[in-house]
């Protein structure tokens, strides 16, 4: 989003729900304070998020774009980056509020895998203090549709700093997105992104045998990519590195599409959502590539899937195909959690069950902790 577009969607906001010019800039120059106003507004149910239902005049007209991870729900973090971008628009540099590094991790931002390209970059999360250990490695994906989005934001800030506090090595990374490449490319840029931290194994102490990854909607079908069709060469695209495995051992997804050719008649026709994401050359071809279904084997790695019945997104049909998919090959180590009447924010709305569950299974997978 421009920084002019950006300065008018936050003011808007502000001025929607009868609130003056100056009132609306004092808020916003006083971070903290002015998120927490807009909660109070449109926030109704105090979950300390703003759902669609919830969100008002620009805000609803722009949800898309603020909700980067295509969540449901704008979250204190979105906001915060929201927040962030304005000021920065305004002159008055980054604002108050974001996460919090830890003392025990070293945060690397803006780091490129790849020159040529501003989207060609993640954020690295390392571990203090290892004493000569190799780390396994968790790869975040950030959703929006693969139009939108970004790697600092929300959850896809907090759960790398989160993780590398217990050991892992974590990388929030950026794509190309679907208005400068297609979806295909998105999924190469992931896999380039995956071959440099291999690449550069030996100076992060990275263990190269033991990569996760998370993801929610297009970050969801992107990381079930890398689980997937690591050996699929027309997947890989001409990045640099490919003499490096962009495989990873254990996949988390969250509210996944799966099977292009089953989600929805704007897809399926090849009319316009189709060029756009496809390109309009041999869509067909292009749309059972870019699906996680078509590379489904026994020896497929371990996943944890979850999605809702009640998203209107990504059907709970594309996770169901998958998952029968699975069984039907024998694949081994599926978890399915699918949750009855959770929406395509599921992930965050039941984050009692699903934050825990993802823990406990890249622990088992990549370091072997069966407690």
């Amino acid at each position: 989003m421009k920084q002019a577009n950006v300065f008018m969607l936050v003011t808007a906001v502000f001025c929607v729900v009868g609130v003056f010019i100056g009132q609306c800039q004092k808020a916003v120059a006083q971070q903290p304070k002015g998120m927490q106003w807009v909660l109070r507004q449109m926030d109704q149910d105090d979950d300390g998020a703003i759902s669609r239902s919830e969100a008002k005049g620009r805000m609803l007209a722009n949800f898309d774009r603020v909700d980067q991870d295509s969540s449901g729900l704008i979250d204190k973090g979105e906001l915060s980056q929201l927040f962030k971008r304005l000021r920065e628009a305004r002159g008055q540099g980054a604002s108050e509020g974001s996460s919090s590094v830890p003392d025990d991790v070293e945060l690397r931002e803006n780091v490129a895998y790849r020159d040529g390209n501003e989207k060609w970059k993640l954020d690295l999360v390392l571990p203090k203090n290892r004493e000569d250990e190799l780390s396994p490695v968790v790869v975040f994906i950030h959703g929006g549709g693969w139009r939108n989005g970004d790697k600092s934001s929300g959850v896809f800030r907090d759960y790398p700093l989160e993780y590398a506090s217990h050991g892992y090595v974590c990388a929030s990374i950026n794509y190309r997105l679907v208005d400068e490449c297609t979806i295909l490319d998105c999924i190469a840029d992931c896999k380039c992104a995956v071959r440099w931290l291999r690449a550069h194994a030996e100076e992060f102490a990275i263990d190269v045998d033991n990569f996760g990854a998370y993801g929610n909607s297009a970050g969801a079908h992107l990381v079930a990519m890398l689980g997937l069709s690591a050996t699929h060469d027309e997947l890989e695209g001409d990045g640099p590195y490919r003499e490096y495995s962009c495989s990873v051992q254990a996949v988390c997804s969250s509210a996944t599409p799966t099977k292009f050719r089953l989600w929805g008649e704007e897809v399926r026709s090849g009319g316009g959502r189709a060029a756009a994401l496809f390109g309009v050359d041999n869509t067909e071809k292009a749309m059972e590539l870019a699906s996680p279904v078509t590379y489904v084997t026994s020896t497929s790695p371990p996943f944890l899937m979850v999605h809702g019945t009640a998203d209107t997104t990504v059907p709970v049909q594309q996770s169901d195909d998958l998952n029968k998919l699975f069984q039907e090959h024998e694949s081994q180590d599926v978890t399915y959690l699918r949750i009855d009447g959770a929406g395509h924010g599921v992930f965050r709305q039941h984050a009692s069950e699903t934050v825990p569950a993802m823990r406990e299974f890249f622990d088992r997978v990549l370091r072997g902790n069966s407690e």
